[in-house]
């Protein structure tokens, strides 16, 4: 049967324990969107999938004539397609201010988890990302602390980026220092993980995987 053909509704492929998935999970799941959720092999991509979808990776968003491939554009489409509750800031200058942190997030964080999520990664380039992430995640605390959530007093398209990284600390063996500056992202840490869009969105996978 055809994956792609004959789809009334919006469809997401996603991995089942890929941060970046689970990203557009929450989305899905704060916004109350009403979607198909398809979980594949993020190894053995149907051809069909790779034939809209040069990109080769997951998660991969079909609306309708639209197939989108970047968990980034997923987001942002999402919140622009379903607007309540906006995630991302309504004016241009706060707007470009929340895209330059999430620039930095995909640099010092979300890039070093897609290595050590990577099956073909080498022992190498994952010790290397898991110490990276550990240094970048201690420059970073004092965001934690001075808000409700990530740098904001509402839940926005930040939320969904970091809070799938910090679940997967764990497992990784990733330390948070045990210090007064980590008082905040271990509340942070508490309160994310406790709101009903995140532990909705959670993969039977992941809760087998990382819930531990």
């Amino acid at each position: 049967m055809s994956l792609l053909k004959n789809r009334s509704s919006m469809v997401l492929f996603h991995n089942e324990i890929g941060h970046r998935s689970h990203k557009v999970r929450i989305i899905l799941q704060e916004k109350e969107i009403s979607c198909e959720l398809e979980a594949l092999d993020n190894y053995n991509l149907p051809k069909e999938i790779l034939d809209v979808n040069p990109d080769g990776s997951l998660p991969l968003l079909i609306d309708r004539e639209l197939s989108l491939y970047n968990s980034s554009l997923i987001v942002e489409y999402l919140d622009e397609r379903f607007p309540h509750p906006p995630l991302l800031p309504v004016y241009p200058v706060a707007r470009a201010q929340t895209r330059l942190i999430l620039n930095r997030l995909e640099k010092d964080l979300a890039y070093h988890l897609d290595v050590i999520e990577n099956e073909n990664s080498s022992k190498s380039e994952q010790t290397k990302s898991k110490a990276l992430l550990e240094t970048n995640l201690k420059n970073s605390l004092i965001m934690f602390g001075n808000s409700s959530f990530f740098n904001e007093e509402e839940f926005s398209i930040l939320d969904a980026v970091v809070s799938p990284i910090l679940f997967r600390l764990n497992f990784y063996n990733i330390k948070i220092p045990n210090s007064k500056a980590a008082v905040g992202i271990k509340s942070y840490m508490e309160r994310i993980f406790d709101r009903d869009s995140f532990k909705s969105s959670i993969s039977e996978m992941e809760k087998e995987k990382f819930l531990i």
